[in-house]
């Protein structure tokens, strides 16, 4: 065999060997620099008034992702109009180690949900998902979108078939469009076949430190109402239920 013959026939293989050796050492460093911010942030303020805590976490994915699997996840802190807190028994975070800043995240288990409406009254839900996924996307002004879609969930209180969540930063940065929707909801023993509320955030502006994690919940939201903004409904579909009400405890 000449030494034509032999390059041709190690050189694929040792492209492919340098290249595999590369993602590895790639997605190592990845999963050790993600490991180290997720000790940082653990039992601390993901975002100013935010506190994010968990049992226990597991760290993989490889060789292209970065997958986090929490036990005991838990995030409390000030909401818009008062203390809100979150508790999941099982939580799965997932990203690409490349390309854009999107994270996908599951929820199983047990689910403990308390907020503050808009009027200051408290309000709680313990409820068990068939499913519950969602995504955010971030650039380089902070989160431009984040998505939760919940199906068969169901509670002492209530029943829902799909529910689901929607935030978009419109490209220009002027407005936050919010999109509430349920299908099949049993509340009170009172079924509302669907349930749909849009709103519109003007002055999006003053909620940029917000969605950058710069600033608190509280203060984005006095800021953003002492610039101007308001919330116009819109598309609504919400028999016998206070509409202006249902996406009010995020502003």
């Amino acid at each position: 065999m000449n030494y034509s013959s032999r390059f041709w026939l190690y050189a694929p293989i040792t492209i492919f060997l340098l290249i595999a050796a590369g993602v590895m050492a790639h997605w190592k460093f990845a999963a050790d620099d993600f490991e180290k911010r997720l000790a940082a942030l653990k039992g601390r303020a993901v975002i100013p008034g935010v506190t994010m805590d968990w049992s226990s976490v597991a760290v993989g994915g490889f060789p292209f992702r970065l997958d986090a699997g929490f036990t005991g996840l838990t995030l409390s802190g000030a909401g818009a109009h008062g203390p809100f807190r979150w508790s999941s028994e099982k939580f799965a975070l997932h990203r690409l180690t490349y390309g854009r800043p999107k994270a996908v995240f599951e929820a199983g288990g047990r689910q403990h949900l308390s907020w503050t409406d808009a009027s200051g009254g408290a309000h709680e839900a313990d409820f068990l998902p068939g499913s519950l996924r969602g995504g955010s996307v971030m650039d380089a002004r902070g989160l431009t979108r984040f998505d939760v879609d919940i199906v068969d969930a169901g509670a002492k209180d209530f029943t829902i078939g799909e529910l689901q969540l929607h935030m978009r930063r419109d490209p220009d940065g002027s407005d936050l469009d919010l999109m509430l929707k349920a299908d099949a909801m049993n509340a009170g023993g009172t079924l509302h076949k669907t349930v749909q509320v849009y709103a519109t955030l003007s002055q999006a502006a003053a909620l940029a430190p917000l969605l950058r994690g710069e600033t608190a919940w509280p203060q984005a939201v006095a800021n953003w109402r002492a610039q101007g903004g308001k919330a116009k409904l819109s598309q609504m579909i919400a028999p016998g239920l206070a509409a202006d009400g249902l996406l009010s405890p995020l502003y």
